[in-house]
This record gives C-alpha cells, structure tokens and sequence, in this order.
C-alpha cells in the first residue's frame, strides 16, 4: 500500500527528497503518511515540524510517530495538494522554524515517556564517567606512591585534593538528598563529613579512596536496575509490523500503525491479529494463549471478538477493526505491567539499615577519642575506619554478585538481589497450569479402538494420515505419535479441513477417514455412542478427545493432553517441604482442566477460567500478611507476575512480555530451578551475614586500634584493603557452590514419603 511519489511534482524531485531524508510511505485521499529521519526520536524538532504543518491552509491535524519518525497528515484534497504538503516538510527541513513547544505531548511521545527511563540512563552515564574519572586518578596515586615510591601531596589545594573534594561535593549532595528529602538514614552523611575531614586534615587519598569505593559500588547497582528497566523498554512487539487490509475488493498490504477503527483486516493461518475487533466473514480457529492462557485453539467465526496478538492456527478471518495500537486490550494490559512495576514499594537494603548503626558507633567512637585523646590524628584514624562503605556496600554486593552469576550459570536468571533476598522468605506460590506445570506441545495419552481387533497402530496410521498436512497442535501431537511407532502416513488425494472440527481425507480413490471432535463426527452421521462412557472419562481428567472414524465407521477414539513436566509434583512438595504455606493454582483454563491438576498437585487451592487481571487480583489478595510468588509463562501472566512480590516466567516456549515483567526467570524451563534459587538465596543471606560479621568486627577491631594510638590513618587503608579481600574471597564461594534441589534442613526421605526415622527432621514424614 507504499505510495509511489507522484512523477508530476515539478518542484519535489525525488532527488530532493532523498537528499532531505523524506519518503512518502502512503498516500490515500485526505490522508498521507511521510517518513521523515531527521523526526526520529527528536522530539522539539518533531513538536516544531508538527506546529508548521498545523499552520498550512487545508492541512486538519497532523499526529507524529516517535519510534520512526513517522508524520501522518490528515488534509482536504480540495485546498490543498499532496505536493503542496511535501513542499511545506522540505521546507521545514531545509529552513527550520522554530515554534512554541505544544502544550499536550505529541501523539506518540507520551507513552514513549512512560516507559522509557531517559532520566535514569543520563543518571548512569554521570555516575560511569565518575567513576572513570576518579579511577585515573587513583591509578596515578596508586603508581607514583607505591611504584615510583615518589610523594604525593595531599593538602586540599593539591591535584588528588581537589579530586577528592569534587568527589566529596557530590557525595555531600547525596546526603542532603537522602536526609532532607527522603528521610532516610545511610551511611551517606557519614561518608561526605568524614572525606571532607580527612581532606581537610592532609590524607586526601586516604579519601579518595573512601569515595573511589563508594562510587564503584554505586554504579554495580545502578547497572542491575539499568538492565531491567531497558528490558522492560524492549518489552515484546506482540502485533506484527504489516497487515493486510481489504480496500476495494483487495487485500494490500500496510503499516500496522496505520490501520483506523472501521478498516477491515485479513488473518491467515499462522499470522497475528494486528487489532482488537469483530469477527465480519470466515471462520478459524485461534491461539488465545496470549490472552487467556488457554492450551487450546479456539474456533472464532462471524459476529466473535477477537484480540491483538492471538495468532490464527487454521483459516481466514476478516476483521471489522475496532480498536488499534495502544487501544487494544493487550497494550492495556502491557501499560498496567509497566505501571505495577514502577508503582512498587521501595524496600529498604540490609546494608542501609546496618549502615545507619555503624554511623551512629562510628561518630560516638570519632567524637569519644577527640575527648578522650585531644589528638586529632587519633580521631582521624578511627572517623576512616569506621567511614569506609565495605561493609554496607561490599559484604552484600559481593555476594549478590556472586549469586546471581551462580544462578545464570543454572539457567536462572535473577533480576536484582532484592529478589534474590526475598524469594527465599516466600511463603505462598501461586501457578499458571499451560506451559509451567505442563509441557507446551501436546501428546497422544490414549489411543482406544472400537473393537479389540482394531490395533492402536491402525488407529495412529489413520489419523497421521488424515493429519499430515495439518498445522494444528492436535495434529503434530497426532504426527509426532506415527513417527515415535515408525509409522507413515498413505498419500491422500483430497484433504478437507473444517476449522475447530476436523479433517476429511480421502485415500485409495473411496476411502473416506474422519478425523474430529464429536460435533464434526454428528455433521457426517458417525455413530460414536459406544465411545461415550470412554470419551467422559477423559474429558474430566482434562484431556481433548479426538475420534477417527473410516467410510462412515468409527474406529477408534484419542485422548489429547499436555502432560505434566515430569519434575513439577516433586518441586511442588520440595517447596512445601521448605516452609512454603500455600500453592495455589491460577489458570485460564476450564474448571475441569484444573479440577484434574487438583488431583495431581498437592495445591491448596485452585481459581479457573480467569482473565489476566484476574489472576492479577487474586495475587493481590493473597499477598496479604504473605510473600506471594506468580509462576507463569505468558502474556496472559504478565500482570499477576508484576502485581506478585516474586514473578518468576518460564523461558522456553514462554512470551517473552512475561520473561521481562517477571523479577526472575528460569531460562531452561526446568521447574527444578524454583528450589535451586530458594536454596540459592538461603546460601546467600548466610554469606551475607558472615561478610557483614567480617566487616563491622574489623572495623570495630581497627577503631580501638586507632583509639588506642596503635594505627596510622595508611594502616587504617590498609585494614579496608584486607578485609574487603575477604569479604570478596568468602562472597567468591558462591560462584561454585552447587544449589540443591530438595530443601537444604530437610531430609530427602521425608519429602519422597519413606519413614526415614530421622530423630533430627522437623517435619513428619506422610505420603507424598
């Protein structure tokens, strides 16, 4: 649907167009798209262009793209003509006017805004060319005075104290921030007073190196939350980038973001539904998953609604549009994940609240020595001691570091040691059933025939054979069955397909197979009753049933199911095992799908056929006076995982909107990996400890040290440099340590039901 540029432009040459970077993208009556690249992501240019296009007579409302530049020129062809329109962006572009910036932000820019973080990525930068900057200088003193063993000034006026007081100034900064604004009480204040005195008694290195430390330590966390935030901006297109829509009788192909309400869209078996809207002509069946989660395709056809990001597994629909871009029920969806996460509590760090204990010894110490001693060198020495970060920043950070990097090397993926912290003191876990607890491709569970001379293969053979050219997941569960029995299917010369009923082949000139639900075995007169005591059965342990029949006899009948991950029971009492409450079961799915995974799991209880933001409000609900953790893997997910305390997303197979709204992913799938990370964060918090004991037991060692007149401000560098090695040494444990799958406190025979006669197990042994 690209516009050709009209050949009849006298004044708008092609080669002008290009030179000025502008391509008209689509053209229409009244209505034309122009891809301008010097618009991209410049917003005041865009805001200007937008103002001088609004000026021109004729010209009704012009909207900007932010992501491509995109201008989209609404316009009365009577007064004004499209060559007219390109003059006027040329013009712009060549001779810029400079306007007023628009009062309201510019279509696109707002939610461009929303969910980027332009703030927070100027804000690291700052801090990386900090710590760049204090680094070379630290380098430089560390060669002249260790290696060189020449002397280094240090009085405020020297080259390393202005260093070390413009490094000061911005953590004084920081200080006020966090005592006037935020009313917080870190080791902030502590550290800027105690650089600045130590500056200003000559030991400006001994500063720097409190504030080199400080900084470093800053930007390592700054960089975990970069890292997310800039996936949570990259979050999952779900729409596809072109879509066909039907204009005079013809299906052309155009921008997604160019499609109105009222347009008429064309899906084909294997696209994505570009928009929300109803169902006008055809009939398909529909992966909803992205939606509702559930496992099976659903058959959509005149007068059904339909939704952006659902994919069409089977036919043709053609889609009266109603709603579009960031109308759509998913973007609505997707713009409350963002929201959820953004709108979440900060919670106070471990290192803070041991920082805000250290600081108050810390200044009693400095101010009990001046009085006790007079000797403000004594003072000195312990204000450095007790001032140096590595115990609220280094003792935790270490280990966080070394956990996390454990955790990706077992394809566990951890967003922040927050959650690191928290997952472990989780005590109620909610579950999506599709594509968590159960695999995503479906299997064949059972094959039953009409009579015992009917053998299970025949049955196979002849459904493989009717399914053969079939994309549906039934089929390639069917396909997947023939080749596991080294079975091929016959070549067929006539395949009918009717979307979410069946499929007719027919082979050897009359032979005549069915393969389908009941509804598609009633439409060719099939007889299936014998089948029906058979068929209930599986339909309430949560299967499909799938019959064949062959020249108007049914032969035999299959049960479909995904089948649950061979690991989940076993997981699932491992976390009851390690003091987890509640499990819960949230799925889209029907009531007696999840009435059958009652029968499986030892959940406590079990919410069906739940919408997104239902599952979302049950989070909610049970997150009071509890920890609660959300597994899941898709779309349908994302909001429970962000309103959760913990999301955890599976990887394979998931969406990946659930993999970055998610605090913690399990890249391989593997359900194992829910206890190796709680085990993980015990570990953790155990090193943790075991740092901060290392690092306030020197530090209260070296101030009496320095109190006492038996440590030099250089020895007091010196007891940081020692024992920040071992807290790092100690932290460095992790990096091999290998997390156990069953519950670090409980014996294995316990969980797998034996009476162990464990005199030490506190839980009792029962079946599981």
């Amino acid at each position: 649907m690209n516009a050709i540029i009209p050949e009849n432009h006298p004044r708008i040459s092609k080669m002008i167009l290009k030179k000025t970077g502008v391509k008209v993208k689509q053209s229409m009556p009244g209505r034309m798209r122009i891809r301008v690249n010097s618009l991209q992501r410049r917003v005041k240019r865009a805001g200007w262009m937008q103002e001088h296009l609004r000026r021109a007579e004729g010209i009704n409302s012009v909207e900007i793209r932010s992501a491509t530049g995109s201008v989209i020129v609404f316009f009365n062809p009577e007064e004004i003509s499209i060559k007219a329109i390109l003059q006027e962006v040329v013009e712009q572009i060549l001779h810029p006017v400079s306007y007023p910036e628009p009062s309201e932000p510019l279509p696109g820019f707002k939610s461009l805004c929303k969910s980027c973080d332009c703030g927070s990525k100027v804000a690291y930068s700052t801090k990386l060319r900090r710590v760049v900057w204090l680094s070379t200088f630290m380098l430089y003193s560390v060669v002249r005075m260790w290696i060189f063993r020449l002397p280094l000034a240090q009085n405020p006026i020297s080259l390393i104290g202005l260093v070390a007081m413009a490094g000061a100034a911005t953590l004084l900064k920081e200080a006020v921030v966090d005592v006037a604004e935020k009313k917080k009480l870190t080791a902030t204040p502590f550290l800027a007073f105690g650089s600045l005195a130590t500056i200003a008694m000559g030991q400006a290195f001994s500063a720097l190196q409190i504030i080199w430390i400080y900084n470093v330590a800053e930007l390592t966390e700054d960089y975990v939350g970069q890292r997310s935030r800039q996936a949570i901006r990259d979050i999952l297109e779900v729409a596809p980038a072109n879509a066909y829509v039907m204009v005079d009788g013809m299906e052309l192909e155009t921008k997604v973001a160019d499609i109105k309400p009222g347009d008429i869209v064309v899906v084909h078996t294997g696209e994505k539904v570009p928009v929300d809207g109803v169902v006008d002509e055809g009939d398909a069946l529909v992966d909803e998953a992205s939606i509702n989660g559930r496992s099976e395709a659903i058959l959509r056809s005149r007068g059904d609604n339909v939704y952006a990001g659902t994919i069409v597994s089977q036919g043709v629909l053609f889609i009266h549009t109603i709603k579009t871009g960031e109308d759509t029920y998913l973007s609505h969806i997707m713009q409350m994940v963002e929201d959820s996460m953004s709108n979440k509590a900060p919670v106070e760090q471990k290192a803070d609240e041991l920082a805000a204990r250290l600081m108050k010894v810390g200044i009693a110490a400095t101010a009990l020595t001046l009085l006790l001693t007079g000797d403000p060198m004594r003072a000195l020495t312990v204000m450095l001691v007790m001032s140096c970060p590595c115990a609220t920043v280094l003792a935790a950070s270490s280990a966080v570091t070394a956990a996390v990097a454990n955790a990706a090397k077992h394809s566990i993926l951890i967003k922040g040691g927050l959650y690191l912290e928290t997952i472990g003191k989780a005590d109620v876990y909610c579950f999506d059933k599709t594509g968590t607890l159960t695999m995503e491709q479906p299997e064949i569970i059972a094959v039953l025939g009409r009579t015992p001379s009917i053998t299970e293969e025949s049955i196979i053979a002849m459904a493989a054979t009717a399914e053969s050219h079939n994309q549906h997941p039934m089929a390639k569960a069917i396909l997947a069955e023939a080749d596991a029995r080294n079975l091929t299917p016959e070549p067929h010369a006539v395949c009918e397909f009717k979307a979410g009923r069946g499929v007719l082949c027919t082979i050897g000139g009359d032979a005549v197979i069915l393969v389908g639900n009941r509804q598609f075995m009633e439409e060719h007169e099939v007889d299936i009753r014998w089948f029906n005591k058979r068929a209930a059965a599986q339909r309430e342990m949560g299967n499909t049933v799938v019959f064949v029949a062959k020249n108007g006899k049914a032969k035999g009948m299959l049960g479909v199911a995904n089948p649950v991950r061979p690991e989940a029971v076993r997981v699932l009492n491992c976390l009851r095992g390690d003091g987890v409450k509640a499990i819960h079961l949230v799925t889209g799915d029907n009531e007696e799908v999840a009435q059958t995974m009652m029968n499986v799991f030892p959940f406590d209880d079990c919410r069906a056929a739940l919408m997104p933001e239902e599952k979302a409000a049950r989070v909610q609900e049970l997150k009071k006076g509890s920890i609660v953790v959300m597994v899941g893997d898709g779309v349908n997910d994302a909001l429970a995982l962000s309103h959760a305390d913990i999301g955890i997303a599976m990887g394979v197979g998931g969406a990946e909107v659930a993999m970055e709204a998610a605090d913690i992913a399990l890249a391989d799938s593997n359900l194992e990996g829910l206890m190796k990370v709680r085990n993980l964060s015990h570990k953790t918090m155990t090193i943790i400890d075991q740092n901060h004991y290392m690092a306030v037991s020197t530090d209260l060692i070296g101030a009496a040290l320095g109190m006492l007149g038996m440590l030099s401000p250089i020895m007091a560098g010196m007891i940081h440099i020692f024992h920040t090695g071992g807290i790092l040494l100690n932290s460095g444990r992790l990096l091999s340590w290998e997390p156990p799958v069953e519950p670090m406190d409980k014996c294995r025979g316990c969980l797998l039901g034996c009476k162990c006669g464990n005199a030490n197990c506190n839980r009792k042994c029962k079946t599981c």
